[in-house]
């Protein structure tokens, strides 16, 4: 990449994250999921010792993955297909402006914007669980019950887990808005494209078994190496609540799948943006 490239990418990058956080939809999504994630607080009258501590937690990484993957898939439609409706497309691409810098940029002003959502999370969840803690500690060292479990250093590496998860949902919703007509069009595709990352581990499972047929299996194990499996981003349990942690080769590979996924969706997504017309 050259010094003209890297600079075109990044004023792309530059001003798609701009427009991205001005959007009420960010602020929105944002309120909206630490509301819910705050919303595991309500248990601390009822007092359900460690158990309690995993439910807030549970609460905090459901909201980031949910509103966060919402945020990446309409995000990502919506500024591409902005670009094209206002035909600032055009006039970027008239210029010295490559189709890929054009790609580039958008993705990694959308993945930054995920990464600034991500963090905001991160501390929400991070102040409850904090705030709790001391009383949970309280309560089972008064009651003679296990002492429960809080590793913050943990939850950051969670944090990161999740913005290279959503960098690989954006990018496939960028994929899709490459050779989609129509903002629904591109939502709908994008939306059960994520669902079926999320069950790609079961259902390869379910059909890869001995009784399966020799071809059922052979196919099941083809689309589990096509299809992203996000299902290995969900370590915050043992991140964040146990103290064994979890295995460095595990948060390693997720974090090398991620690194793998992106940029092979966006060279697809190049290829198809290539021929389109716009």
């Amino acid at each position: 990449m050259t010094d003209s490239s890297l600079l075109r990418v990044r004023w792309i990058a530059g001003n798609t994250f701009v427009e991205a956080l001005r959007q009420r939809f960010f602020a929105f999504l944002f309120l909206l999921a630490a509301g819910l994630a705050a919303s595991g607080m309500l248990l601390r009258t009822f007092n359900f010792g460690q158990s309690e501590l995993k439910f807030i937690a549970d609460f905090g990484f459901g909201a980031m993955f949910l509103f966060g993957s919402i945020l990446a898939i309409v995000m990502t439609v919506q500024l591409f297909f902005s670009e094209l409706d206002n035909r600032t497309a055009l006039t970027l691409l008239a210029k010295p402006v490559r189709r890929w810098e054009f790609v580039l940029g958008k993705f990694l002003g959308i993945w930054t914007l995920l990464g600034v959502f991500i963090a905001l999370l991160g501390v929400v969840l991070a102040v409850m669980l904090s705030i709790r803690m001391p009383e949970l500690v309280e309560s089972a060292s008064r009651n003679g019950e296990p002492l429960p479990f809080l590793n913050l250093k943990g939850l950051g590496m969670f944090c990161l887990l999740q913005w290279f998860r959503l960098g690989v949902v954006a990018a496939l919703s960028l994929m899709i808005c490459s050779f989609a007509q129509t903002f629904l069009y591109a939502v709908i595709v994008s939306a059960m494209g994520i669902l079926l990352c999320q069950v790609q581990s079961a259902g390869v499972s379910a059909f890869s078994k001995p009784d399966q047929e020799t071809w059922v299996r052979t196919l099941a194990n083809g689309v589990g190496k096509v299809i992203p499996d996000l299902q290995l981003f969900d370590l915050g349990v043992p991140l964040v609540l146990s103290p064994a942690g979890a295995p460095q080769s595990a948060v390693l590979s997720a974090l090398g799948y991620g690194a793998l996924y992106m940029p092979v969706l966006l060279f697809i997504t190049v290829f198809l943006f290539s021929d389109r017309e716009i």
